[in-house]
């Protein structure tokens, strides 16, 4: 019956229909094209229908802690993971292991609670690969037993990236894995080691994070688009979905570079309008209903010439903007943007869009938009050229004047920047932000003494690394020496001294397709406080 349940939810996973479908056609699009946001629910029926064949069979006979149901990929969407369902006379808590063939690279989640029906998410499996795994069950009174379980997987699919374990240092490392998020395939997860522990058979373009109720905000494709945004969890069991379509735009991301969770739970996206002009709004998607609350345009921001006269790359395409990161920051409640085609970081209140500063090189600004501009301080001072991943820090200097904000400084003079420089490397950077005086200093930076070996034309990413201060620093678009396109991520210490403690390589992506990891993020693969409960 397993083979059977197995072959059920591997053809299962089909992707379609959609509903309360809201319109959105505005003044500046005119006759040129209409926007719709829906909920789509085909997935989460399918899945439905997937979890009424496993009820069925685990209501065949009775499964027990030595005996329980294994279900394999019970969604069909995380080949790596698994479900094991049983009773137990007696409350018992759970924990779980799958053991690491290292040591180190054991992957344990206790599972808090005492209960009789269990429903234990497995994850961290090996590809290809016998995997042990430990469940030990504690009563209330502290006796505790221990099974050993055997679970068999498939290996990796034939053009599955290929990653190079260069350096690592577990000691000094942040824990968890690391999940390389691409910009069209699977997204996966790697351990200290380098090894594939996790990933997805849904494609995935840029927009892989993890939400304040511990599921993930997934950005996959429907009909060829990447337009399909999904709330998930780390076994593929999908809550939400959220269709965006844009009737006039041929390119394949609607929704393009990125999305975040609001405070309202509300979901912030960057995508068209159906204009003339893309990648340059925002739409806020209602979490529950899937109908559009609110939307804001970069047109509305900025000047007028920066779109009307824009002549940079894509600009045959309308791509004067080209908005690839979000942040909101809770504690002003304003959200920061970074738009490459025009080299800027811009902070503005949300949802009315009034700039609060903007960190960019002065020149080629109107003058009623001089006073937002940051004033740089010290003599090797570099505004950021054709930046991506704009986020903020805690705070670094318990000054209430001042902001820390890192960015990834592409170093590409693309509309305005250091034209000496451009193209020289790429890399990660502190920026201290002090918005009573509108200055703006570096703190640090990692990536310039590598060169150009550590460019990036495109892409990219940099993260802080909340509990060892280490940032994490991807490189997305990068070329050796016999120009083969490659990823580089690095997680170095921070400090003044920088170490790098895990370096990976990424390869084989197909030539020519702008493929590549977009960014990077080291999480646990199981959330904090995330307890599994099986529909």
């Amino acid at each position: 019956m397993k083979k059977v349940l197995i072959s059920i939810i591997a053809v299962c996973i089909v992707i379609g229909v959609s509903i309360a479908v809201y319109v959105v056609e505005n003044d500046e699009q005119s006759s040129e094209g209409k926007r719709t946001v829906s909920s789509d629910n085909e997935l989460i029926k399918e899945q439905e229908s997937l979890e009424r064949v496993i009820k069925t069979t685990y209501n065949q006979r009775d499964y027990n802690f030595r005996d329980p149901l294994i279900i394999p990929d019970p969604y069909g969407v995380a080949p790596l993971t698994a479900l094991l369902k049983f009773e137990t006379t007696k409350p018992t808590e759970i924990t779980i292991t799958v053991k690491g063939k290292e040591k180190p690279a054991n992957i344990t989640k206790k599972l808090s609670g005492y209960r009789t029906t269990h429903d234990v998410p497995v994850l961290g499996l090996y590809p290809d690969y016998e995997n042990t795994v430990i469940i030990k069950g504690k009563t209330k009174k502290g006796k505790v037993t221990e099974k050993e379980l055997t679970i068999t997987t498939e290996p990796l699919p034939e053009e599955f990236l290929k990653t190079e374990l260069i350096k690592s240092n577990p000691k000094k490392m942040e824990n968890g894995l690391t999940f390389l998020i691409p910009s069209s395939e699977s997204p996966y997860a790697v351990d200290s080691n380098g090894d594939v522990r996790w990933y997805s058979k849904l494609p995935n373009s840029h927009v892989f994070k993890r939400m304040e109720n511990n599921n993930l905000l997934y950005l996959t494709e429907k009909t060829n688009k990447y337009n399909l945004l999904l709330e998930m969890d780390m076994l593929g069991q999908v809550f939400h979905s959220y269709l965006v379509t844009v009737s006039n735009y041929d390119g394949w991301g609607i929704i393009h570079h990125d999305a975040i969770e609001l405070p309202n739970g509300n979901i912030l996206a960057t995508t068209h309008d159906g204009s003339q002009y893309i990648e340059d709004e925002m739409i806020e998607i209602d979490r529950e209903t899937g109908e559009l609350v609110d939307q804001l345009n970069m047109r509305n921001i900025l000047p007028t010439s920066f779109y009307k006269e824009y002549d940079g790359p894509s600009a045959d395409d309308g791509d004067w903007f080209h908005h690839n990161s979000i942040w909101y920051d809770e504690s002003e409640e304003d959200i920061l943007v970074s738009g490459r085609h025009q080299s800027l970081v811009m902070e503005m209140s949300y949802p009315k869009g009034n700039i609060e500063y903007i960190l960019a090189a002065h020149e080629g600004w109107p003058k009623e938009y001089q006073k937002y501009l940051l004033d740089p301080i010290g003599d090797n001072f570099k505004f950021p050229g054709g930046p991506h991943s704009v986020k903020v820090l805690p705070d670094q200097d318990k000054n209430e004047a001042t902001k820390d904000i890192l960015v990834f400084d592409n170093n590409i003079a693309v509309t305005r920047g250091d034209e000496s420089v451009s193209e020289e490397y790429s890399r990660g950077v502190q920026y201290r932000i002090n918005t009573e005086e509108m200055t703006v200093k570096e703190v640090w930076s990692y990536g310039k003494e590598r060169g150009k070996s550590f460019f990036s034309k495109y892409v990219s990413d940099v993260n802080n690394l909340s509990d060892t201060g280490n940032r994490l620093v991807t490189s997305g678009y990068t070329f050796a020496e016999d120009g083969n396109m490659r990823s580089i991520v690095v997680e170095v210490t921070g400090g003044a001294a920088d170490e790098v403690v895990y370096e990976i390589k990424v390869t084989g992506f197909k030539e020519g397709s702008h493929k590549q990891i977009y960014r990077s993020v080291r999480k646990p693969l199981y959330p904090d406080g995330w307890n599994f409960e099986f529909k």
